[in-house]
């Protein structure tokens, strides 16, 4: 009993000392450094001691106003839970709490505590919308950062509910499904939200399940069993959750288009190579497709919205009997369904290593379609002129461990972001940054 009520003291305190730490703004780790293979000079953000990551290279990271970058980091809080496995097993975890880094001074700042899911960032104003979930309860509220950023400067931060506005709960029925991940569309009038739906598929459901997502080969692995899933929509101003579509297999990496409010790309999800990868719809209209028809041979995975026409995704090149054809950086155009193959790196390097080489794994692009950017296999950062076809690398050796590089541009296409677990020799992930207006390709 006394062990009990001594370990209950110790996680509230830590929990105190956490949520004084909501609001207060930290000094920066910041450091420069030269890549000892390309020589370019990379911008460490956050200390190389903690474990920082970044969202994921679909979501907004950037505020509009483009004086802060939003993080995830799970080694800042001080707070130590413990959690019990599948086999059994007690896990011990440090919950992740959501950050700021002031791009102009490095400081950084707690801006959540331990009872927020999952944030978004608002693609117009300076507000974040915050995910809550309660048991099955599932919540949806908008932080007014510029409120948030005005009284930490004075020091008067006070508590997360008091920057929060609530705006609606999910509804629990078998109809609507149980909400999973979401994103927020450009002009912050809806989130579109991923459900999993607890019903058995039609025999024509389950046979299009099979030919989208079952693949039969040993190397094609399927790492996330199918089910039901489906598209709803939450009106920002009323709350109000809507239906968009059901769709008969397992949705993952929803996101929306930073230029159009209606559309949302998302993905057959099987953790490994799905017979069809990218979805498109239209939540207006319903329009629903598959984007980029594939081929036997085509191992596609990672898209993200590129431009206003343009996706971007990658066509993976990593086994022999893929190598038969293109691939690397691809992009579709959304307006023809035309298809670009942007470039490849490191191919050649495969035959010295299986961990050398097999090229792309992620990609981005700038909104005006001038560079792609993406991370390999290998571990390395590069850049390709879009127009040209040159390709820049930027960084070496990131161990793609613990998480990938997942590169991203800012808003204006200068700054280029990413991850990396190169400090700690893929221990921890740490914030990397790179200024592209000083490598001399940029002015070319």
């Amino acid at each position: 009993m006394k062990k009990t009520l001594f370990a209950a003291a110790l996680l509230l305190a830590a929990m105190f000392q956490a949520n004084a730490q909501f609001g207060q703004w930290k000094a920066s780790e910041v450091k420069k450094v030269k890549d000892e293979q390309t020589g370019v000079e990379l911008t460490i953000l956050t200390d190389t001691q903690k474990n920082d990551r970044f969202i994921y290279q679909t979501d907004p990271m950037w505020t509009p106003s483009g004086k802060y970058l939003l993080f995830r980091s799970s080694s800042r809080s001080g707070i130590e839970l413990e959690r019990t496995a599948p086999d059994g097993s007690k896990v011990k975890y440090s919950p992740g709490f959501y950050y700021f880094l002031e791009v102009a001074t490095g400081r950084t700042i707690q801006a959540t505590d331990e009872t927020v899911g999952s944030v978004y960032l608002s693609n117009v104003s300076d507000k974040m919308f915050v995910n809550r979930r309660n048991g099955e309860e599932w919540t949806m509220s908008v932080m007014d950062l510029t409120k948030f950023f005005a009284d930490a400067a004075k020091n008067r931060a006070k508590k997360l509910d008091d920057y929060l506005t609530y705006i609606g709960t999910f509804p629990q029925s078998e109809e609507m499904g149980r909400p999973g991940g979401w994103c927020v569309n450009c002009d912050d009038t809806f989130a579109y939200i991923t459900v999993s739906r607890n019903v058995m598929p039609t025999p024509e459901e389950l046979a299009i399940q099979e030919k989208v997502a079952q693949k039969p080969r040993e190397d094609q692995p399927v790492k996330v069993g199918q089910g039901m899933s489906g598209l709803r929509k939450m009106n920002l101003k009323t709350g109000e959750v809507s239906f968009i579509r059901n769709v008969p297999f397992r949705v993952g990496h929803i996101q929306c288009s930073r230029f159009r409010p209606n559309e949302i790309l998302f993905c057959c999800e099987t953790g490994g190579d799905a017979g069809q990868r990218m979805w498109y719809c239209d939540a207006n209209t319903n329009e629903y497709k598959p984007l980029y028809v594939e081929t036997p041979l085509d191992w596609v995975t990672h898209e993200t919205f590129g431009t206003e026409d343009y996706v971007y995704f990658n066509v993976l090149g990593w086994q022999d009997r893929l190598r038969k054809q293109a691939s690397g950086i691809f992009r579709i155009n959304l307006r023809t369904d035309d298809v670009d193959v942007i470039g490849q790196v490191e191919m050649d390097k495969d035959r010295e290593s299986s961990l050398k080489g097999r090229g792309f794994w992620h990609c981005n692009s700038t909104r005006d379609n001038r560079f792609a950017a993406g991370d390999t296999f290998a571990g390395s950062i590069w850049v390709i002129d879009v127009e040209s076809g040159l390709r820049y690398q930027i960084a070496s050796d990131i161990k793609m461990a613990p998480d990938h590089g997942h590169p991203f541009f800012s808003p204006d296409g200068t700054k280029l972001c990413f991850q990396s677990g190169h400090y700690s020799n893929g221990e921890r992930l740490n914030l990397m940054m790179v200024d592209l207006t000083k490598l001399p390709f940029y002015h070319k």
